[in-house]
């Protein structure tokens, strides 16, 4: 990438264009796409490619030169072992994206079980400078909030006041539009006046930057009710620009068709590294279990797998349904699992 003192020659220029183009071509995505990614107008761009452009092609190519460089670099970026970019995952991605042009709170909320921390963890690595943070169970104050979040950005010396630790995240922080991501932020709702909640609202007020934060349903249904005995949440609700609820998508009798297709379970086999191989109608009942609001989305499907691997004699050249069905009805027992069962088949009927 050029540096800011860098002379931009007519070469250098020439180089950071074909870098572009080559790049467009390798993912397959449109000029279109790009111009709307720089924030540019798609016959700008095209201009700028052909050398028409009349306007300060300089300030142009410079900004290019750090898109590229931010898009190899997402390319480039470590994912978490396992991840793969489901449906859920481009929503979850789409929300981060718009939060980050806006400088607004996303809040994401849905099942456990359904990717959302992974999908998290997936959006800080290839989003340079993003600042990703779960919160503990024992940490649902401000100080540990607050603590977390500043060992998270490298802040040393971490024995202080909360407000110090505020004074200087909000330092490091105002102004760079650096993506802060709160995961786990439902175990904050009615903990210690609500006051890990309001200091994270004051942080995204004091530095600009947008803020993703990611739980389970009852965050959303806490702050929308605002039934706080404390300071009124409508502060916090305000902010709150973009909300997905991934509970819709799951929930097929409410017409959703499910977080996950059958090539995410596919996909997701794959990168577990099963060595046996998973008939397509063991596929088909993974997706109907993860698929299944309350039985645990993908976590329940990894146990199945894993427990399905360890059992399978020397003979077995495959995974298949009715194996996984008796592993779920041995740990669930098999009342539930009829019952389950019973009430996956309704809901495919409905759909149907």
């Amino acid at each position: 990438m050029l540096r800011d003192e860098q002379l931009l020659t007519e070469e250098i220029t020439k180089q950071i264009l074909t870098r572009t183009q080559d790049y467009l071509r390798r993912t397959g995505k449109s000029q279109e796409w790009a111009a709307r990614s720089l924030g540019i107008g798609a016959t700008t761009l095209s201009q700028i490619f052909s050398g028409n452009y009349a306007g300060d092609v300089e300030k142009m190519v410079r900004s290019i030169d750090k898109w590229n460089d931010q898009q190899e670099r997402k390319e480039t970026a470590p994912k978490p072992a396992g991840f793969v970019k489901t449906k859920v995952a481009g929503k979850m991605y789409g929300v981060a994206r718009w939060i980050q042009q806006i400088g607004a709170i996303g809040l994401i909320h849905g099942p456990a079980g359904s990717g959302k921390t992974i999908t998290a963890k997936a959006i800080a690595a290839e989003t340079p400078g993003s600042v990703y943070m779960c919160v503990s169970t024992a940490g649902q104050r401000k100080r540990p909030v607050l603590m977390a979040l500043a060992s998270a950005c490298r802040i040393p010396g971490l024995e202080i006041t909360a407000d110090m630790i505020f004074a200087q995240l909000e330092s490091l922080l105002r102004d760079t539009g650096r993506l802060i991501i709160i995961d786990e932020v439902h175990k904050l709702a009615g903990r210690a006046n609500d006051e890990a909640l309001h200091v994270l609202r004051d942080l995204h007020d004091a530095t600009g930057c947008p803020m993703l934060w990611i739980g389970q349903t009852n965050i959303h249904t806490y702050i929308k009710q605002q039934k706080s005995r404390f300071e009124p949440l409508d502060q916090i609700d305000s902010r709150i620009k973009f909300r997905l609820d991934i509970t819709s998508m799951v929930n097929q009798e409410d017409g959703g068709d499910g977080l996950f297709t059958i090539n995410d379970i596919r996909e997701w086999i794959d990168k577990q590294g099963i060595k046996l191989k998973v008939a397509d109608d063991a596929l088909r009942y993974l997706q109907m279990v993860a698929n299944t609001p309350g039985m645990g989305g993908l976590r329940t499907c990894d146990g199945l797998i894993r427990v399905a691997v360890h059992i399978a004699k020397a003979d077995e050249p495959m995974i298949t349904a009715d194996k996984l069905r008796g592993i779920l009805s041995d740990q669930h027992g098999a009342r539930y699992v009829e019952s389950f069962e019973r009430q996956s088949e309704i809901r495919r009927q409905a759909v149907a």
